[in-house]
């Protein structure tokens, strides 16, 4: 056989191999994803995961593109960039810019557990409240697990009861919810950017702090650490925010199939975010004296944050009603 020829059979065979691949053509829609953590944490792994069945599940029409650790800018300005349709998609926080009606997530002791949560933001109450964020021009395609339930730890002493709280300077992020529920049990909110925590906790700037198992042990705060308190006194949604006029661009079939996937990652997400939480534990009962709250202690806590909720009612973020909806559903 002629050489001309075999070049010809092999460009053939490189072609019907791009045809098949879907990457000779390029893609109806690009979906661009933005988010502020690094490529080793669940949530781009789950990005990596949602990428992979999208691109298989609609042909390659839709191409999507992940952008981690902040490249898009900050998890406010990607917001900002997902609302404005700058950008298609953003993975994360910024509850209240997105919409009031998701910080219902973040009132503290709501959820007993992550099987509760998983009742909720997989259910019809979790897409009710996803549905408010379209008042934004965002479309919110699922909500999964951010970390896991949050904790507390400190230097000073075991926290048993909210008195146990009294004088402790606690470092809490800029999150409305967490600052007013540090007031309510007693500690001292104390303002430090997420990167000088583990310095601030090792100087004394901060005596203890509150995070999920998973960011205590990824900023190694067992070395500055003594005590930890498990009290899973809060849940934060980590939501899939799409741009609502490139959601609405789409034809039906790929709005359903973009839903179908987004479902699909949020659990893979969770999935990983239970293994890590798990692992974290491990570590953290190794490094740390650990403290499990009775019914009875817990309690305490609860009757103590109640005021959290009076203020958020009360200003109309949402209503009581609501809360004992999600109450109800999560129980049973």
């Amino acid at each position: 056989m002629k050489k001309c020829q075999i070049s010809s059979i092999l460009v053939m065979i490189l072609l019907v191999s791009l045809i098949l691949s879907g990457s000779i053509f390029a893609a109806d829609y690009e979906m661009k994803i933005g988010h502020s953590q690094s490529v080793k944490t669940p949530r781009h792994k789950a990005c990596v995961y949602f990428k992979l069945i999208v691109e298989r599940e609609t042909d390659g029409r839709v191409e999507v593109k992940i952008y981690p650790s902040n490249q898009l800018g900050t998890e406010a300005e990607m917001l900002e960039s997902v609302k404005m349709g700058a950008i298609q998609a953003t993975l994360g926080g910024q509850f209240e810019a997105a919409s009031p009606k998701l910080l219902i997530y973040t009132m503290p002791f709501l959820f007993e557990d992550i099987s509760a949560v998983h009742d909720i933001i997989r259910g019809p109450i979790g897409d009710k409240i996803a549905s408010a964020a379209e008042a934004n021009d965002i479309k919110i395609l699922a909500t999964g697990v951010a970390g896991g339930l949050r904790n507390f730890s400190n230097n000073e002493r075991a926290i048993e009861t909210p008195a146990d709280m009294q004088g402790l300077k606690m470092r809490t992020p800029p999150i409305d919810s967490i600052i007013k529920t540090i007031e309510a049990i007693g500690g001292n909110p104390v303002s430090v950017p997420y990167a000088e925590l583990y310095m601030a906790l090792k100087t004394g700037v901060a005596d203890g702090q509150e995070n999920p198992f998973t960011n205590m042990v990824d900023k190694k705060l067992y070395e500055v650490q003594k005590y930890l308190t498990i009290v899973n006194y809060q849940f934060h949604p980590s939501p899939l925010y799409t741009s609502l006029d490139w959601y609405n661009s789409l034809d039906s079939e790929l709005q359903v199939t973009l839903e179908k996937c987004a479902d699909k990652m949020m659990i893979y997400n969770d999935e990983l975010n239970r293994e890590g939480t798990e692992d974290s534990l491990a570590v953290l009962q190794k490094e740390m004296e650990v403290n499990y709250l009775t019914d009875e202690q817990r309690q305490m806590f609860i009757d103590a944050s109640q005021s959290v909720y009076d203020y958020y009612i009360e200003q109309g973020f949402f209503s009581q009603a609501e809360i004992d909806e999600i109450r109800e559903a999560a129980s049973n």
